[in-house]
């Protein structure tokens, strides 16, 4: 029976950091089936889902504390299960830039929350603002969102009400739905 364990580790990022990480997973006879890798500031951030034994997990939890410490990388790790597909009928890609300001990716967020979307990725990145006409010096957000929809959720009113969202916070937004055949995995 397999055995799946979550880690983020964080961290000064420098120059084969992930590449301990790594090792570290493999030679407890883990599997690395889904990572995700980004650096905020100067910090190195490392998501990773493993897979193994019982023994295999264990042996990480016990182990991986001590050698993060070593690496002078903060840790934490949560059992999980396998990831359950679910089917939607449509998902939908939203990507919205605009002038960065206070609150503005909650407002899409809860854009979502309300409606029941479900938001399987996000990617926000704020650019540092360069003095022109556009922009007048403000930093620039550019907020990504992949989202599943829930069934018999209305696209067209769903635009609608995405497209006004952005004319009222005052960004430029467009959004692509993408429908799905129940016999697709």
């Amino acid at each position: 029976m397999e055995h799946y364990l979550v880690i983020t580790a964080i961290g000064t990022d420098r120059p084969g950091i992930t590449d301990e990480i790594t090792r570290h997973v493999s030679q407890s006879g883990c599997n690395i089936e889904d990572s995700r890798l980004a650096i905020f500031g100067s910090e190195f951030t490392f998501i990773l889902l493993l897979s193994g034994t019982a023994s295999s997990i264990a042996r990480v939890e016990a182990t991986l504390p001590l050698q993060a410490q070593q690496l002078d990388l903060l840790t934490m790790m949560k059992r999980t299960t396998r990831h359950e597909h679910r089917f939607y009928p449509y998902t939908a890609e939203f990507h919205i830039e605009g002038n960065d300001a206070l609150g503005l990716i909650e407002k899409f967020t809860h854009f979502c929350a309300t409606r029941q979307i479900d938001i399987s990725a996000l990617s926000a990145h704020s650019q540092e603002a360069e003095d022109n006409e556009d922009n007048h010096g403000e930093d620039q957000l550019t907020l990504q969102l992949s989202t599943n929809l829930p069934e018999g959720c209305n696209l067209m009113s769903l635009q609608e009400e995405f497209e006004d969202l952005c004319q009222t916070v005052q960004v430029a937004g467009t959004v692509t739905f993408t429908g799905h055949n129940p016999k697709e995995k």
